[in-house]
């Protein structure tokens, strides 16, 4: 076996150093490696063209986006749509056919042809499955409803891939016309129509016997049989003439759906992350920095256009669902952005012939500066929202009585309120509707609050005495009687919102004792400086009950158990 030429392991070198450095320096500012893996290409393909093979380039890229498209289809389960069908069927549905619309008619203006603006919008109506899903798992709201909803509306977006890669993928530069490019679109919606029911049937009945089977003899087997069965996908794709990144996604929405799928994710998680990486690369090679700053501000507006109509879109959809103001602001500033499939249908765009290397740029571009941005304006959603309210208040008070009296007020309101000494319950999810069982089971008097207006109509049906607002407001708060409160219990996510509740409440009653729960060790100080009297971590406490159970199993005494548990919270700052 011949030696590798050490030009070549230079080479090698640099084309990976590189965007990793910029990686790196991306996720020291809280923004995703994604980023820092587009920016690295493009100084590879603008600055380093002659230390890299295209084609060798060309053909990891490809097996990235092959992995990228299985892992992703892995994350789709049909069970968890099924569960918010309502809001995430109907609201991803909605959501997609008005952007579609809004974006399609925003490319219009801004001089693409009918089929290059209805692409555009198809490529840019979905949002960024990776980067929200990271965002929501990193400050621990994955059990929350606003992130299990947005969750569900990034899946159904997934699942919608299937229906645009197959119009991305007959769609070429012969399409000049706008009934044979309607009869191809209508031909490719039929088709996927039956590949998910296709997918639905097999997913929730046939698939998931044939691997448990496979489980059961070995994990060396599981894993080859995975292979084999991706293949035989990817070949009965090509059989069916369906394309095979078609293929490769079915194969893995199929094997989501098996208990098995965690596994699997598992194992091939390193590889597809190695191969995605190239592929993120590729992306940034692929533009042209002179070709970008010569359109710069016309891309910005661009940019800032999709992102408004984008977000405005998502708003007045939940805003119909009657969801609470905040809520639905909330949810916008999740889903404004693009996601990273937008590359790949863009670049099969680009194969074809149907968009130029400029127009590729120009849409590439603005992707990436969603994707920048997103973590940005998801951190400070609370201060956003807080600022665009007074800012209404201030230039559109008609607006702000609007939104005040008729989308955020109680529909069902208690006609008055008398109570002393209770518990309020500031936020009505998993959390505080346990501890509102637990009162109500003990005969303690409480008022929860929560400015979802489908839980609250749910628990008042239950018999919860609950109210409709934002407990992060001083009137709601006010409302609720917390000057005649004994307790306040901090049930929702967001240090902000946590911020605010406990700052309003000790101001209408200092004497209140406040409980909050916290999911990062940094956040504990501040909750003792605002007057905090018991704080919940809890990751801390889930630990804490494990250790206890763990070192009673041992044979250790209770006051034994106690001493060494009461050591952990003081390591810990907890007393």
């Amino acid at each position: 076996m011949a030696d590798i030429p050490a030009a070549t392991i230079l080479n090698f070198f640099i084309f990976l150093s590189i965007p990793f450095v910029f990686a790196f320096i991306a996720q020291k500012i809280k923004v995703s490696a994604i980023v820092g893996y587009i920016v690295g290409g493009l100084l590879l393909g603008n600055l380093f063209v002659s230390t890299y093979s295209k084609e060798i380039i060309n053909n990891f890229a490809y097996f990235g986006i092959i992995l990228l498209l299985f892992a992703v289809g892995l994350e789709v389960n049909f069970s968890r749509l099924i569960y918010l069908k309502k809001y995430i069927v109907l609201g991803g549905f909605f959501q997609i056919i008005f952007s579609i619309a809004t974006i399609f008619i925003v490319s219009l203006f801004f001089g693409f042809s009918f089929v290059k603006a209805l692409l555009i919008g198809i490529a840019l109506s979905s949002s960024s499955t990776t980067l929200v899903a990271k965002i929501i798992q990193d400050r621990g709201e994955e059990g929350s409803f606003i992130g299990e909803l947005a969750m569900g509306i990034l899946m159904f977006q997934d699942i919608a891939f299937i229906p645009f890669l197959i119009i991305f993928t007959t769609v070429t530069a012969g399409h000049i016309s706008l009934l044979q490019l309607s009869g191809e679109i209508f031909v490719d919606l039929v088709k996927s129509t039956l590949i998910i029911a296709v997918l639905f049937y097999s997913g929730q009945k046939l698939i998931p016997k044939i691997f448990n089977r496979m489980a059961r003899t070995s994990r060396e087997l599981m894993n080859l049989f995975v292979i084999v069965f991706i293949f035989l996908i990817t070949y009965l794709s090509t059989v069916l003439g369906i394309p095979i990144l078609i293929g490769i996604f079915v194969a893995g929405v199929l094997v989501g759906q098996t208990l098995q799928h965690y596994h699997i994710f598992s194992e091939i998680r390193p590889l597809r992350d190695m191969l995605a990486v190239i592929f993120f690369i590729f992306i940034g090679m692929s533009i042209k920095l002179g070709l970008v700053f010569l359109v710069l501000p016309k891309i910005l507006l661009f940019t800032i256009l999709i992102i408004v109509v984008k977000g405005l879109v998502i708003l007045l959809i939940f805003l119909f669902f009657r969801f609470h103001s905040k809520t639905a602001f909330t949810l916008a500033i999740y889903l404004f952005q693009i996601d990273e499939d937008a590359f790949i249908l863009m670049s099969q765009s680009l194969s074809n012939r149907v968009f130029s290397q400029e127009e590729y740029a120009f849409i590439i571009s603005s992707v990436l500066i969603t994707l920048v941005i997103t973590p940005i304006l998801i951190n400070s959603r609370d201060e956003l929202y807080l600022n665009l309210r007074k800012l209404i208040k201030k230039i559109l008070p008609f607006l702000e009585n609007f939104i005040t009296h008729r989308i955020d007020q109680d529909r069902s309101p208690i006609d008055a309120i008398s109570i002393k000494d209770h518990v309020i319950i500031c936020g009505y999810g998993r959390v505080g509707s346990y501890v509102g069982r637990a009162l109500t089971l003990a005969s303690v008097p409480f008022l929860a609050i929560d400015y979802n207006f489908n839980i609250v109509e749910k628990a008042r049906k239950s018999g919860a005495n609950i109210i409709y607002g934002d407990p992060t407001d001083m009137d709601i708060l006010d409302y609720a009687q917390a000057d005649e409160a004994r307790i306040l219990v901090i049930a929702v996510p967001g240090k902000f919102s946590q911020e605010a509740i406990v700052m309003n409440a000790k101001k209408l009653n200092p004497k209140i004792v406040v409980f909050t729960r916290v999911h990062r060790e940094k956040d504990q100080g501040r909750m003792k400086d605002l007057g905090v009297d018991v704080i919940i971590q809890p990751e801390f406490e889930a630990s804490l009950s494990i250790i206890r159970r763990i070192l009673h199993w041992k044979g250790l005494d209770k006051e034994e158990i106690g001493r060494k548990v009461k050591r952990l919270k003081l390591e810990h700052g907890m007393l």
